[in-house]
């Protein structure tokens, strides 16, 4: 083999390595948590003003992928409140980002209870010079579609800058 080839075989391998290592940083480990965040958008979703009032959480995750902690969320939709809580279940940490689930055992809305939940968070720092962190709103569904979300850390869909509060991400 000549010296070029063997340059890329190994160039090769170590972007295979470092690539393995960021797949499996997201699974078992990490924290995160959320404190008072809150934000305001207007004209998604179908409604005219959507508020996310107040969504906090803290997550720890294990080896084996799940994660325990607990969460509350509160919205309102065009002025209809809804509330939902529990405990979080799945997450993922990769970097700055964290993928999290649990399933709603609190809601005022009693067809939401035994759903799963999930959201994806950025945090970009703590200075007042960083630029805010990144949240969803709740994404709801079955528990499998919670475990999933987690498993496949999927791209954002639909983030939002937030308006206040602080989010936390920990490897």
């Amino acid at each position: 083999m000549t010296r070029v080839r063997i340059a890329t075989l190994a160039a090769t391998g170590v972007v295979a390595l470092a690539l393995a290592g960021v797949v499996y940083a997201g699974h078992g480990g990490g924290s995160a948590q959320g404190s008072r965040v809150h934000l305001t958008v207007h004209n998604v979703f179908g409604l005219q003003t959507l508020e996310l009032k107040q969504f906090q959480y803290k997550a720890t995750g294990n080896a084996d992928g799940s994660a325990t902690g607990s969460y509350t969320y509160r919205e309102i939709d065009d002025g209809v409140p809804f509330t939902a809580g529990g405990p979080i279940t799945c997450m993922a940490v990769v970097g700055n980002e964290a993928w999290i689930g649990g399933t709603i055992t609190d809601s005022n809305d009693p067809t939401m209870i035994g759903s799963g939940s999930w959201w994806h968070v950025t945090d970009n720092g703590q200075g007042a010079n960083d630029p805010p962190d990144i949240t969803t709103f709740l994404g709801i569904g079955s528990q499998e579609q919670t475990q999933a979300f987690c498993d496949t850390y999927p791209p954002y869909k639909h983030p939002f800058a937030i308006d206040g509060g602080n989010i936390k991400v920990s490897p």
